[in-house]
Formats: structure tokens, C-alpha cells, sequence
């Protein structure tokens, strides 16, 4: 126990705890397939990269029921759009077409997007589309 407190006035232990609370909040492996560079590079889907990944997306889709909202934001970026709803839950939406909103990003368009519902507590219940997407 002395050679722990020691090590805590040390702060050599701070450092490795560090580390292991950033490991520890990345993409799980079962997630990690999905090309979520193209995706967070393709902001409101103007360049339409977006609608290249819906296959490979639709594969893991299921995985994020359940995962806390850092998990999404790891794979997906920043939300295009969000809404607040009653008893703190949101919906982030992901466009996956071009639209209006890629004339004025502030504006929820009408192209087709990816809905996803976080619960009050920031967990994943819902994933969904605003029209939906025929596989190809």
C-alpha cells in the first residue's frame, strides 16, 4: 500500500490511467469495419460519399443498439442536425443524400438521413431512415 501512494505522489500512475480511459473510448471491434473517415469527411452528405457506405452500414447497424452516444460519435462524427425531445432524449440526424441542407447547413431538409434516438442517459435505442433505403 506504500508503494502505491507513493506511486500517486509520483503521479506515475496518472499517465498509464490516462491512456487506458482513451483506449477505452474508441470504436468497439465489431464496429471498426465501417469507413468512418469517408463518413465524417462527407458533412451533410453534399459529396455524396455517404450513399456509398449505406451497404456497409446497414451491416453493423444493429451493433449500436445499446451503445452509449461517444460510441456513435466515434463512428460517425458530429450529427448533421439534432433534435431535443421531451424527457431529454434526441434524435441526431445523418444525411445520406444531397439536399437543401447542403445550400444552408443550419436548415433540416428534406433529403433522405439516418435518424438515430439517444435515450436520457446518452444510450442508443432507435436507428432508423427518414424514407426508406432499398439495398443494392
Amino acid at each position: 500500500m506504500q508503494k502505491f501512494t507513493h506511486m500517486i505522489k509520483n503521479f506515475r500512475v496518472i499517465p498509464v490511467l490516462g491512456l487506458f480511459l482513451l483506449g477505452s473510448c474508441g470504436v468497439p471491434e465489431s464496429l471498426e469495419g465501417f469507413d468512418s473517415e469517408t463518413w465524417k469527411s462527407d458533412r451533410y452528405s453534399c459529396e455524396n460519399k455517404r450513399a456509398a457506405l449505406l451497404d456497409d452500414f446497414e451491416k453493423i447497424k444493429k451493433e449500436l443498439y445499446g451503445k452509449k452516444e461517444y460510441v456513435l460519435r466515434n463512428l460517425l462524427g458530429k450529427p448533421d442536425s439534432e433534435e431535443l425531445l421531451a424527457g431529454n432524449q434526441r434524435i441526431y440526424y445523418y444525411y445520406i443524400e444531397q439536399g437543401a441542407q447542403c445550400v444552408d447547413n443550419k436548415q433540416l431538409s428534406d433529403a433522405n438521413r439516418i435518424e438515430i434516438r439517444l435515450t436520457a442517459v446518452g444510450k442508443i435505442s432507435e436507428v432508423g431512415y427518414y424514407r426508406p433505403v432499398t439495398a443494392k
